[in-house]
């Protein structure tokens, strides 16, 4: 039985692809990617992580491509191409504030060309606008942790796990024991930290344009026009 690895447990991603993730490197399909990106435009494509072997677009090179763009004086604006799903937090927090303080210096506009989920619209909405085509989506505002018990499936096989361990919370996320209640309110805990500073973070970079007490549709994907509506884009329309 083969166990796929995470560097980090935490995912800022649309749920239904959590499946792909899980099913490991072998059966997922990467991003395909279409044309060349102009001069001042950074790609954030796919599935987003950093090292990671399921990352279509890496957080380490979004940064370089923004802070490349940045230095170069002939570029006025930083366009982030974005149609992607999200993906790992490991990375993300400091992705964004790079989009942030790049946005201080030099306009940072963002241009939602399919979707913008989950981790991929906590970098959007750091932009300072947003363009969202007409058939496209945004939202899947949460953070994702997982623990996959597969006792059942070990016990059908006639195989028994001695884990022998120091600490002792070690094994206490380990897929071949089941889940304890403390386990699952420390997971909880770290995943609701999480989540907070993702409403902060889209707060910081909305501004006035969004509510102050609101949840950007508490886990679920918003339409455009529903999007416009709530503030979390600025524009209908497409790149130009």
């Amino acid at each position: 039985m083969n166990t796929i690895t995470f560097r980090s447990p935490f995912f800022a991603i649309s749920p239904e692809y959590a499946a792909q993730l899980l099913a490991g490197p072998t059966t997922r399909v990467p991003f395909a990617r279409n044309g060349k990106l102009a001069a001042g435009q950074v790609g954030i494509f796919g599935v987003l992580g950093q090292n990671d072997w399921f990352a279509d677009s890496d957080y380490a090179q979004i940064r370089q491509d923004v802070r490349r763009a940045l230095a170069d004086p002939s570029i006025k604006t930083i366009d982030l191409v974005i149609d992607s799903p999200g993906g790992s937090v490991l990375g993300l927090p400091e992705t964004a504030d790079v989009i942030s303080a790049a946005n201080s210096r030099k306009p940072v506009r963002a241009f939602v060309t399919g979707i913008a989920a989950s981790a991929a619209y906590w970098l959007a909405s750091q932009a300072s606008t947003i363009h969202l085509t007409p058939s496209g989506e945004v939202g899947s505002v949460g953070v994702l942790d997982i623990h996959a018990d597969i006792t059942g499936a070990l016990d059908l096989g006639g195989v028994k796990i001695t884990a022998v361990t120091a600490g002792e919370h070690k094994t206490e996320r380990a897929p071949f024991v089941p889940l304890s209640d403390g386990a699952r309110a420390h997971m909880q805990g770290e995943v609701n930290r999480w989540y907070a500073d993702f409403l902060s973070a889209i707060r910081r970079g909305r501004g006035a344009r969004v509510s102050a007490n609101s949840r950007f549709g508490d886990g679920r994907m918003l339409g455009s026009r529903d999007a416009l509506a709530a503030g979390m884009v600025d524009f209908l329309g497409g790149l130009q």
